[in-house]
């Protein structure tokens, strides 16, 4: 589209850019990149080809898609047409553009991984499996691998796992982790986001003004059970900010409090016992040497964090993505985070080191994909060196003595 390539040049003859450019352009020893995106990341069409996600049209009119059959993936969700030939709405595209400009080329030693997000993470991380095994071949070359969002939690599964299922009883596997050479995770939900259960509870508009995704269409998507928070965090608070003992992960509790579309209760046992599984999984690999790592995100925005359950017995309270000024219980229900992942989550990488954690800030977690200051990062990230260059002991340099003036 014409005015997003104009953007992307006139920021790509900073000197910053430049210099990243050539960096990137001259590296020797690069690995080969896979991006993973998250939920929504892919486009998807059903057997006819038809689209059912990912074009602008399906943004605001298009099918209910979770418990669909006869669905195939259709690639990377790159950007979303708003007024053709002039301008479009950037979803992966730029990322991709940024990588290109930093010397990888899509197809050889920059890779998407295409894959059907509704089924989950552990879907996703086998196929990741597959595409890391058909990059290597025969041979022990290592990959490099970039997660945004979700596709962040399919990076910690393969690692873990490899191609195997945690699900079904599959032991950590430290030969995965030895397929890798650096990590980037963007935006990446390390512990879970109290945004999936958001989204459960009332569903989501992928844009502004865009249809809404019902509650019960977020339940048909197993990714969306998966990337709730983490059993062992509090989630609920009484109305005076105290912990609640509340077990998120049963079916009972969503009953009880209300919690989500009434229409899905005979579903949600199963995708809880399994998003409850991969979290337990996921912290039985966390023993395991994780590769290099860097990990980019905000801490800029007020982000939902903990639900309210009143004392009256008049259910629960949700907080919406932006607190209102006159909310009473914004001090407890409410965290530092993009406005959709805390920043407790964001952290929570095991072995993370304070130095591996870098901050933007864009105006939403969606955004993270196409903001530009992220693509610098992640360049940055995959082009880093780990040459040491030791400091000087000034103590034991002679001094030489000064030319005449």
């Amino acid at each position: 589209m014409l005015v997003n390539r104009l953007l992307e040049r006139v920021r790509a003859l900073t000197l910053r850019e430049r210099l990243l450019a050539r960096r990137g352009q001259r590296a020797r020893a690069r690995r080969p990149v896979v991006l993973v995106p998250g939920m929504c990341g892919t486009r998807l069409d059903d057997a006819r080809g038809s689209s059912l996600w990912g074009t602008t049209r399906t943004l605001y009119v298009g099918p209910r898609i979770a418990r669909r059959t006869d669905v195939r993936t259709n690639g990377l969700l790159r950007q979303l047409t708003i007024v053709p030939g002039l301008y479009a709405h950037d979803v992966f595209g730029g990322l991709v553009r940024a990588l290109a400009r930093a010397g990888f080329v899509e197809g050889e030693d920059l890779q998407v991984l295409d894959f059907d997000w509704r089924q989950g993470i552990v879907a996703g991380a086998r196929a990741l499996g597959d595409l890391v095994a058909r990059i290597r071949g025969f041979g022990e070359e290592r990959v490099d691998l970039v997660g945004v969002s979700t596709g962040g939690l399919v990076l910690r599964t393969y690692l873990g796992y490899g191609g195997d299922d945690p699900l079904a009883g599959a032991p950590p596997n430290p030969a995965a982790a030895r397929t890798v050479g650096r990590l980037v995770y963007v935006g990446a939900p390390q512990r879970g986001t109290f945004d999936a259960l958001a989204c459960l509870h009332r569903g989501f508009r992928f844009a502004p003004a865009g249809k809404l995704f019902s509650a019960s269409e977020a339940a048909g998507c197993q990714i969306s059970w998966d990337a709730l928070p983490h059993p062992d965090d509090p989630v609920f608070v009484d109305e005076d900010g105290a912990p609640l003992a509340i077990d998120l992960y049963d079916p009972a509790t969503w009953d009880r409090l209300r919690l989500g579309d009434p229409a899905t209760a005979a579903e949600r046992p199963g995708c809880l016992a399994r998003a409850l599984a991969l979290h337990r999984a996921l912290d039985r690999a966390s023993a395991l040497p994780h590769p290099d790592a860097y990990v980019i995100g905000g801490r800029h925005r007020p982000t939902p964090a903990r639900v309210l359950v009143r004392r009256d017995g008049a259910g629960v309270y949700v907080p919406p993505p932006v607190p209102r000024k006159d909310d009473p219980y914004i001090g407890y229900l409410y965290r530092p985070g993009d406005g959709e992942l805390p920043e407790a989550s964001l952290r929570a990488l095991p072995g993370l080191g304070p130095d591996r954690i870098w901050e933007v800030g864009p105006k939403a977690h969606a955004a993270f994909a196409s903001d530009a200051a992220v693509h610098r990062l992640v360049c940055e990230a995959l082009l880093a060196t780990d040459r040491f260059i030791p400091g000087t002991d000034l103590r034991k340099t002679k001094s030489l003595p000064l030319a005449p003036v």
